[in-house]
């Protein structure tokens, strides 16, 4: 770790990551000024009150001339397009901007396992974690998903899984993690970067610093993600069952099971119908972890243990309640078209209702109205997004469509309906009527669980 006494470094942002970067950089001597864009809610006033205790200088409601000149090296949250005024000026002046994921690259040689991907990350994340420590080792998840980087570093763990996303990535320059994972790519944050060709390099900085003795997981299905071979070792992985017959280096499935390919050898791991996450989805996201596990030795059983015992995570495809004899489902955390498509086609065989709608990302709909008409007997539509996802499902002769005000309203329409699963998978931002993805899912779950209970008691 370097040596941070004296030194001056800014912070731009006053979410997660800047607030565990301020802290992390301040304890170790480090003269740190945090600039905050806006004056914040209660939270924020209250993080900004402790960071001050600690000794980080605090500016909120914009960044002032005196942090911009404030430190040629400067933190910044991924929330912060680089096409925002403050992000330019920083760059004319010729500032060292990086991500918090690049400062604890910097800061040790403990070996990352970077994961990103536009759907996906957080779970495979967390079953990469999950396996690891079920063979011994202490390799929490981390990044974009959960804990900050920088709070996991100080624990000195054998791996850091981390979970980086194509903000944080655009930010970064010299990362070169031991593992990297590109699971898909599908249009996302847009907006953001500007295009998608600007998304796709963000993804790919991933490699940029790749050399042979680095490993790269590529998923073989995703038409981008296939063609892309950077200077270091490929591992394949595949739902498809041919994908053996040449690659040395892969995972793939073969008549419902998940195996693995390497130095020679193929190996059975377990049946997907022994995995407890659900989807195809999902076994791409198995895949891509019995892929780490390869690469880093980890012995066959206790991939094969930690596949079986992995429980999934909150907000994805949960399972939450029955009403009336339907199950109801949470995926919240389907914040766009193509995450909505793999949790509709999580359900092959039967038709769902769907809950969804929020925040507009103006990404195309033609995939999801394909998806819709052969997987959902009806759409539940709610937020900010309805009214232009009403037009797209009914421009395709799609009728069993329902607007509503809020998530309450939808879950009384879907009870009403008496048809399901009943599915809540936005694919919307959650900031129309929600903080984030994981108190909509939370609010949902409290829905579900709520009137679960009470046709019980009414029997």
């Amino acid at each position: 770790m370097a040596d941070w006494t004296g030194e001056k470094i800014l912070v731009l942002g006053l979410g997660r990551s800047g607030v565990s970067a301020a802290e992390y950089l301040v304890q170790r001597g480090a003269n740190v000024l945090l600039s905050e864009s806006s004056e914040g809610d209660e939270n924020k006033r209250d993080e900004a009150e402790r960071l001050k205790k600690l000794g980080v200088q605090v500016e909120t409601g914009g960044h002032s001339e005196a942090a911009m000149s404030f430190a040629n090296m400067v933190v910044v949250s991924p929330g912060i397009s680089p096409s925002t005024d403050v992000i330019q000026k920083l760059e004319e002046a010729g500032k060292d901007l990086i991500s918090d994921v690049e400062l604890a690259f910097r800061e040790t040689k403990i070996p990352f396992i970077g994961i990103t991907g536009t759907n996906g990350k957080s779970t495979t994340c967390a079953l990469v974690s999950h396996i690891l420590t079920t063979a011994g080792f202490k390799a929490p998840s981390c990044g974009n998903f959960g804990v900050p980087i920088l709070d996991e570093l100080q624990k000195n763990p054998d791996y850091l899984v981390v979970e980086v996303s194509s903000y944080q990535l655009h930010y970064c320059k010299q990362l070169a993690p031991q593992v990297g994972v590109w699971l898909n790519l599908t249009p996302d944050h847009i907006e953001w970067h500007g295009n998608l060709d600007r998304y796709t390099e963000a993804k790919q900085k991933l490699f940029a610093n790749h050399q042979t003795d680095k490993f790269a997981v590529l998923n073989e299905d995703d038409p981008i993600v296939c063609e892309f071979r950077p200077d270091a070792q490929i591992f394949a992985f595949s739902t498809r069952s041919d994908l053996d017959e040449y690659s040395t280096q892969c995972a793939f499935m073969q008549e419902g099971f998940l195996m693995y390919r390497i130095d020679g050898r193929t190996r059975v791991l377990c049946h997907q119908d022994d995995l407890k996450i659900i989807g195809k989805h999902n076994l791409e996201n198995a895949l891509a972890a019995v892929s780490v596990a390869a690469v880093l030795n980890i012995d066959t059983d206790k991939i094969i243990q930690g596949l079986k015992t992995f429980p999934g995570l909150e907000h994805r495809l949960e399972y939450v309640a029955s009403i009336d004899g339907v199950k109801y489902y949470n995926d919240s955390k389907g914040t766009n078209p193509n995450s909505t498509i793999k949790a509709l086609e999580a359900f092959s065989n039967q038709k769902i209702v769907l809950i969804a709608g929020g925040k507009d990302k103006h990404t195309s709909l033609t995939e999801l109205v394909d998806c819709v008409k052969k997987h959902a007997s009806d759409v539940i539509l709610l937020g900010e997004a309805k009214e232009r996802f009403n037009r797209a499902f009914t421009e395709a002769n799609y009728r069993n469509i329902h607007l509503t005000g809020s998530l309450e309203e939808a879950l009384d329409l879907a009870v009403t309906l008496g048809r399901g699963p009943v599915v809540l998978s936005p694919a919307c931002a959650s900031f129309d009527m929600f903080k984030d993805f994981e108190e909509r899912g939370r609010v949902f779950k409290n829905l579900v669980r709520t009137r679960s209970e009470k046709m019980a008691n009414s029997r």
